[in-house]
């Protein structure tokens, strides 16, 4: 009977597989960019800005990075962009937000620095509208 030996090259496999050089590395790090490349087509902008951010600052934050853990590859995509207090706006937007109180943090009153239009301490905003731009760009994949 004849006999087959078989050398299993563990760095080879290790290359392949798990490096992001590898061809699935390679694979990854392009549709997580398909994915980034429709949220930013996708991603509503307004006109004056938001929150003293300029036109577009959430779509110009939208990123693609392939990175490794003690688990492999995985590829991180979406938008860092943040409210002035830190608050991760994106999620807002996908989302949309109930009704909600906004009170001033001092002792004057809530105004729109743009038209001087002047609210008071404590304003009754009406909350916003989802509008997905996150979940719905995985859908990019489906042909990928």
């Amino acid at each position: 009977m004849a006999q087959t030996r078989v050398i299993w090259n563990h760095a080879e496999e290790e290359r392949l597989l798990h490096s992001p050089t590898g061809p699935v590395g390679r694979d990854m790090a392009r549709k997580g960019e398909l994915v980034a490349a429709e949220q930013r087509r996708t991603c509503p902008v307004s006109e004056d800005g938001s929150h003293g951010r300029p036109p577009g600052y959430m779509r110009s934050r939208i990123q693609s990075e392939l990175h490794r853990d003690e688990l492999g590859l995985y590829v991180d995509v979406g938008t860092d962009a943040h409210t002035p207090d830190g608050k991760p706006y994106p999620i807002f937007v996908e989302l949309g937000t109930r009704p909600h109180t906004i009170t001033s943090h001092g002792d004057y009153p809530l105004r729109n620095a743009k038209t001087g239009q002047v609210f008071g301490k404590t304003v009754q905003h009406p909350g916003t509208t989802a509008q997905p731009f996150i979940r719905p760009s995985l859908n990019v994949l489906r042909g990928a």
